[in-house]
């Protein structure tokens, strides 16, 4: 079901049950709220994104699950000021931002608030992917990540500016997007993969102002060992407990908290 040039309106109390394709998708909707829906489709189901959104502003998502074999919620180009919170994602692909930057015009990302969500066996959590050639030079701004339990995920933060999906990807630059302004707080659970928290950003564009609060991830895998942490071209904060740690460098601020300076570390330890 699709929904373009939509405002003030919603979907409340409904099921969607084995789309074969994607199951809504907006465009260029303003003033939406989505409630109490349940969309069902198999883990192994491509192309099956839940809801993707694209150029679409003052949007609400409540008390939903989502099952699919993609993306639960996938936001694009030119979406701003989106509240998702009370939502079951599992399975499937996460709470994705992206893919951006591939193609020319696209627009900002700004103003997402994620909270109080739960991610039972998916292969992502939050995740946010950008293109490693990008075509656009775009800015991806004020997020907020809080109260997010993660249940056997795969990968359960992951910010990757080497998006690629398929080998024949051009790979000769960097990602022109640019992430800032990005808060992940009170993020706790366990991880599938050793890997826990992937922060991989832009040599061109770092990413800036990433705050990370009470950061608890466990690895629970095959893999032996505890949960680790990737981190490329990062800039922000830390403070309360981090399981696993990304923080090759402690500088310590006026206010107690603690500069985050990351170029291409895997680390393994715990620090609270």
């Amino acid at each position: 079901m699709g929904f373009a040039f939509v405002n003030n309106s919603r979907i409340n109390g409904i099921t969607s049950l084995n789309s074969k394709m994607g199951h809504f998708n907006f465009f260029s909707v303003h003033h939406f709220n989505v409630t109490d829906v349940t969309i069902t489709a198999p883990g192994d189901s491509p192309n099956t994104d839940w809801l993707k959104f694209g150029f679409c502003t003052n949007i609400n998502i409540s008390k939903t699950h989502i099952g699919t074999g993609d993306d639960c919620i996938a936001i694009l180009s030119g979406t701003t000021n989106m509240d998702i919170s009370n939502v079951n994602c599992g399975p499937g692909h996460g709470i994705s931002v992206g893919s951006l930057g591939k193609n020319k015009e696209e627009k900002n990302v700004n103003g997402l608030i994620v909270r109080d969500i739960v991610f039972n066996g998916t292969s992502d959590g939050i995740r946010i992917k950008t293109w490693e050639s990008s075509a656009s030079k775009i800015l991806v701004s004020n997020f907020v990540y809080e109260n997010i339990q993660m249940i056997n995920v795969g990968n359960p933060i992951n910010m990757d500016q080497k998006y690629c999906p398929h080998p024949t990807c051009e790979k000769t630059g960097d990602s022109h997007v640019q992430i800032q302004d990005l808060k992940l707080k009170n993020i706790y659970g366990t991880s599938t993969n050793k890997v826990a928290v992937n922060l991989q950003c832009s040599k061109s564009f770092p990413c800036k102002k990433v705050e990370l609060i009470d950061i608890n991830l466990e690895h629970k895998g095959v893999e032996a060992g505890p949960s680790t942490a990737v981190c490329e071209n990062v800039d922000g904060s830390a403070c309360g407990k981090m399981v696993p740690s990304a923080l090759p460098e402690l500088i310590q601020r006026p206010m107690g908290t603690m500069t985050l300076c990351c170029n291409t570390f895997i680390f393994s330890y715990v620090f609270v």
